[in-house]
């Protein structure tokens, strides 16, 4: 019965995996035969993070969040630091034991953390497997929610990390007798950058957008607020420090993820405007029918589309691989120590350590609270191919053109993998199950 029980898992998460992948295979179809140019994927993609992912963040946050359940949400914030601080480290021990190129640093240290695991929660509302880990009076639809909300705020947590220090990653700025001219080279970069997000030429990923043309005059005042506040607040430390601290600021990531989250968070917290947004008509919900309703709208077009677009900027790597081994671009392989490296830590080590340290967490404390979907979540959030925001901080950080090709070719290679989370989903789910039943 156990064995049966632990294929049936198996399946349903293989089932899962294998819809996202083929997801991903139509946007590079769609790529390849021509119906999506560069810049409509850009477009796209810089559509759904500043407008969809905001969306979906603030609904399913605001909506998620209460007062009764706020500390669900603290160890997610804990969690999300943790692990991908250690994955960090992670990527600097193996590039300087293995003395590998430190574009691998970043490929370790940052996960897919927003639409892989979203769409893959919903394959799996698909095939039942959540319904082992889901209690009494609970529903696998509200379990799904709130396992999106969770898997948003440590996307929003990861990505900004990544932000403040992923372009570092891949410079020489930790080279002896470098440090000053680093700091103007970081200026000089980071100026650089703002200049092609603006002019629309840096490429555009899973996570980053492209900025073109005119910019919206409130998004602009809100953001220069932040930024302001911000600075207000740092002023005391040294140079070094005021830039990565200011650094998430100045990304497309921060200045709407960052800030929905909060109104999320206040709409959730606040009794009253939780059931003003959020609760039936019925029930005071005056805003619910067509304020929310929309919003919520919006934001379920980001899951599915932006794994799409995924796609179509594999299928846009594909062609420059194929570009670069017509000019003799072999210089760009990224070669089997980068790539065994990269799938041990994202696909073996880390399903293995979250699984077995949210699993003891979950048994034997409570500190995870008593949500076996929230474990299952923290299981499975260090998980995963890398982030196709590499591509986007090695813009920022001006590598060579072979360097990025190297970057792309890896994103394949691991995308091409990612049915291997399969394991971690039904070790998290078999996992989430026991400790459930030993409370």
């Amino acid at each position: 019965m156990a064995q049966g029980s632990l294929l049936t898992s198996f399946l349903g998460a293989l089932q899962a995996c294998v819809s996202v992948l083929l997801t991903l295979g139509y946007g590079v179809l769609t790529r390849h035969f021509g119906l999506i140019q560069t810049s409509s994927i850009h477009d796209v993609s810089g559509l759904g993070v500043k407008v969809f992912l905001p969306a979906l963040i603030l609904v399913h946050l605001g909506e998620q969040l209460k007062s009764d359940n706020a500390m669900n949400y603290l160890p997610v914030l804990v969690w999300a630091i943790v692990y991908t601080s250690f994955s960090i480290l992670l990527g600097h021990l193996a590039s300087k034991l293995l003395k590998l190129p430190r574009w691998v640093i970043p490929a370790c240290a940052f996960n897919n953390t927003t639409s892989l695991p979203l769409l893959l929660l919903q394959s799996l509302e698909s095939v039942g497997s959540l319904k082992m880990i889901v209690q009494d009076g609970d529903s696998v639809s509200n379990a799904i929610a709130r396992a999106q909300s969770y898997f948003l705020l440590c996307g929003v947590i990861s990505k900004t990390i990544g932000y403040a220090v992923g372009p570092m990653m891949l410079t020489n700025a930790d080279d002896d007798g470098e440090d000053e001219n680093h700091d103007q080279d970081h200026d000089a970069r980071a100026t650089d950058a703002d200049a092609e997000a603006q002019n629309g030429h840096a490429d555009a990923d899973e996570e980053m957008p492209l900025l073109r043309g005119r910019s919206n005059k409130a998004h602009e005042d809100l953001s220069t607020k932040l930024k302001r506040w911000a600075k207000k607040v740092v002023f005391v430390f040294p140079k070094r420090i005021k830039q990565n601290v200011l650094t998430p600021f100045d990304t497309p990531l921060a200045d709407v993820a960052i800030i929905c989250t909060l109104v999320g968070a206040v709409l959730g917290l606040v009794p009253q405007l939780h059931k003003a947004f959020f609760n039936s008509y019925e029930e005071g919900g005056i805003f619910n029918a067509w304020l929310t309703s929309s919003i919520k709208n919006i934001g379920k077009l980001f899951t599915t589309l932006q794994i799409f677009i995924v796609g179509c900027e594999l299928g846009v790597s594909f062609e420059k691989i194929r570009d670069g081994s017509r000019e003799g671009g072999r210089d760009s392989n990224p070669g089997w120590k980068a790539i065994l490296t990269i799938f041990l830590v994202r696909l073996v080590i880390w399903p293995a350590l979250s699984i077995a340290i949210i699993y003891g967490l979950a048994k034997n404390t409570s500190v995870l609270r008593s949500d076996p979907v929230l474990w299952f979540s923290m299981m499975l959030m260090p998980a995963g191919p890398p982030a196709l925001v590499i591509q986007g901080l090695a813009e920022l950080a001006k590598v060579s053109e072979t360097q990025k090709m190297t970057i792309a070719k890896t994103l394949t290679i691991m995308y091409m993998l990612s049915p291997c989370i399969s394991f971690t989903i039904t070790g998290a789910l078999e996992a989430s199950k026991a400790a459930l039943e030993s409370k």
